[in-house]
């Protein structure tokens, strides 16, 4: 009989916890270009932005439909963590996505989520619950990645204005401490290589179709469209050599491996590393 050899994964043991940190972003309005003054940029992390609370209440409700195949205590508080987690990402987000839509871009604002729910409301209603908490897993990764870009570097960080940059830093953080949650749990529902694979690649594209419509909207309400020299650098500094975006391509592209798991890159000491910089959160376990 032939033995197949299966790769273990260490995840690191790492307290997931949820913080209430009621950010207050003063001195920022709602069309200041707070990322480097850079009207492109700002806005595609503003309309990531716009997605956050509803998506993560999607992330939660998958995960939360499946809890009951894990027996472990210690997995089972996991997900409680990351459920906590994922409400305060939501309530945190809104704040800031309400500074955004106040005035100028509201129009904008309310199509962008009015999208988002439809988008939502179909995944609810025509997939199985494994399929839901497949795209979460996808989703997962995506911003997991992202928010290693985040917090490996210090000269991206040094281009947020201030009053923004925690929010950003505490996302990112949390993410890191919660990124296989949903992905070992989509294991344990026996979820497949192909549908992993298929929900991973048809959400991030509707993702980047989602994020390039919006954010050309907002720059087109700016007048940004008609700047080719505006466009042209906003451009290369999120695609070109070590752009924002360009950089978690590769890390992307890991997903596919059909031996992947979140934790193959232990980036856990970021997250002590980062936690410093914040400030104390107004309330720990706030879920």
């Amino acid at each position: 009989m032939k033995l197949r050899l299966v790769k273990k994964h260490k995840t690191p043991a790492i307290p997931i916890t949820p913080r209430r940190m009621g950010f207050s972003f003063e001195g920022i309005q709602h069309d200041d270009y707070w990322f480097d003054n850079d009207p492109v940029l700002t806005h595609l992390l503003n309309i990531l932005s716009l997605t956050f609370p509803d998506g993560e209440r999607f992330f939660v409700d998958s995960v939360r439909a499946l809890r009951d195949q894990v027996q472990d205590k210690d997995r089972q508080k996991d997900i409680s963590g990351f459920i906590g987690q994922e409400a305060m990402h939501s309530l945190e987000h809104q704040a800031f996505n309400d500074l955004i839509a106040d005035g100028k871009y509201d129009d904008i604002v309310k199509h962008a989520l009015a999208v988002t729910n439809k988008l939502l409301a179909g995944a609810r209603k025509y997939m199985t619950e494994r399929q839901q908490l497949a795209a979460t897993a996808g989703l997962e990764h995506f911003t997991a990645i992202l928010a290693d870009a985040i917090l490996r570097r210090p000269d991206l960080l040094a281009k947020m204005d201030p009053a923004v940059r925690d929010l950003w830093v505490w996302h990112a953080i949390e993410e890191t401490e919660h990124k296989a949650v949903a992905f070992d749990l989509y294991k344990d529902v026996n979820g497949s290589y192909l549908e992993r694979q298929r929900l991973f690649l048809s959400s991030t594209a509707y993702l980047i179709g989602f994020s390039s419509y919006f954010t050309w909207q907002m720059l087109k309400r700016d007048g940004a469209h008609r700047k080719p020299l505006t466009l042209a650098k906003g451009l290369w500094k999120g695609f070109g050599y070590r752009g924002v975006i360009s950089s978690i391509i590769p890390a992307w592209f890991q997903y596919l491996k059909p031996g992947f798991h979140p934790w193959d890159d232990d980036n856990s000491a970021l997250i002590e590393k980062w936690r410093k910089s914040l400030p104390e959160p107004k309330a720990k376990n706030a879920a």
